[in-house]
This record gives structure tokens, C-alpha cells and sequence, in this order.
């Protein structure tokens, strides 16, 4: 399955306490019981100063529990057209959409052979930062082949760098649409 997502609606609101909020605080919790709209299977995209983080998102399993904060944050100036070079191509909301929709880090689980639950994405040790440019194997032994997938959008890569999921990704995703979002 493939996702496509399209804008419903927009909501401007100014609050310097929301602008300000990070994951877990009051300020989260104030702003999107305020605004989140929608079920399960809809999309909230929130945008702020990011609290110190560049993005952040709940997984489709937390719905059920805090409907209210389900959605996705993302620091403005990661959004394409910013001068907050290297990630101002829009990859954070990319990266933050994949948690949404039930994916982890590449390097979830460091070199275990379950690493990210997802069978086709080599194991990584710990998450890759800039552009790598030499063949990174973090994980070199036999019962976890494959160099790291740092070109894979659920990395911490630069922008420039990541431009992929796999197909195993794309069929978890698909499991956790029809068992946490799909009409709920």
C-alpha cells in the first residue's frame, strides 16, 4: 500500500506556550487537545519551535489510549523552503510520518537480528549523523548482513542523504493501518 495524504484543513494559532512545546509537557498536551480533529486513520500535523527536538510523533498502538495526542510536531524550519541546512528538506516530517504509521529507527535494537522489526532493513548499531560516504557496517556479524541503511528516511541522516524506505517498511506499514487506523 502506498499512503497519500491530503490537506483537510488549516489551523493558525499563535501561543507561545504551544510555539514552545516539547514531547510529553503540558504545553503538548494543552495544544493538541485543543486542535487534534478527526479519528484514528486522520493525519495532525503540528508545527512549532520543535522544544529542542526536530520532531517528534505518536505510533498507531498509542491511539486507542490517548486519541487526543495522536499526530505528529515537527520544528518549523524543517519544512522545505528554511535556511536550517541540512534538514530543511522536509525529511523530519517524513521520518516523523514513518513512526506515525508504525515504523522505528533503522538502529532500534542495535544489533539484534529483530533490530527494527522489519526483516529487510540491516541491523545498525546506533543512528548515522551527516552524509556518510564510506560503506558503514556497525554490525558486521553473520547473523546480521547488510551494510547500515543510512540512506533510509527512518536514520538520523542528513536531509540530502535519505531518500528511501524499504519494501518490508511499507508492509509494516501497511499491518499497522489495518490494525490501529483504517476507519477506527
Amino acid at each position: 500500500m502506498s499512503f497519500r495524504f491530503f490537506l483537510a484543513s488549516v489551523t493558525r494559532t499563535q501561543n507561545n506556550a504551544w510555539y514552545a512545546a516539547g514531547p510529553g509537557s503540558a504545553a503538548e498536551t494543552a495544544m493538541k487537545n485543543a486542535l487534534r480533529t478527526g479519528s484514528a486513520d486522520d493525519l495532525n500535523f503540528y508545527i512549532n519551535s520543535g522544544g529542542g527536538y526536530l520532531g517528534w510523533a505518536t505510533f498507531p498502538s498509542d491511539y486507542t489510549a490517548r486519541p487526543k495526542m495522536d499526530g505528529v510536531v515537527c520544528y518549523w524550519a524543517s519544512l522545505p523552503g528554511s535556511n536550517y541546512v541540512p534538514y530543511n528538506e522536509g525529511d523530519t516530517g517524513t521520518h516523523e510520518v514513518g513512526h506515525w504509521l508504525g515504523l522505528y529507527h533503522t538502529f532500534q535494537g542495535g544489533c539484534s537480528t529483530t533490530n527494527d522489526g522489519v526483516s529487510d532493513t540491516p541491523a545498525e548499531r546506533s543512528p548515522a549523523f551527516g552524509c556518510p560516504t564510506s560503506n558503514r557496517d556497525t554490525c558486521p556479524k553473520k547473523n546480521t548482513p547488510g551494510l547500515d541503511p543510512y540512506e533510509n528516511f527512518m536514520d538520523y541522516t542528513d536531509d540530502a542523504c535519505m531518500y528511501k524506505f524499504s519494501l518490508g517498511q511499507g508492509d509494516r506499514t501497511d499491518t499497522g493501518w489495518s490494525a490501529y487506523r483504517a476507519g477506527k
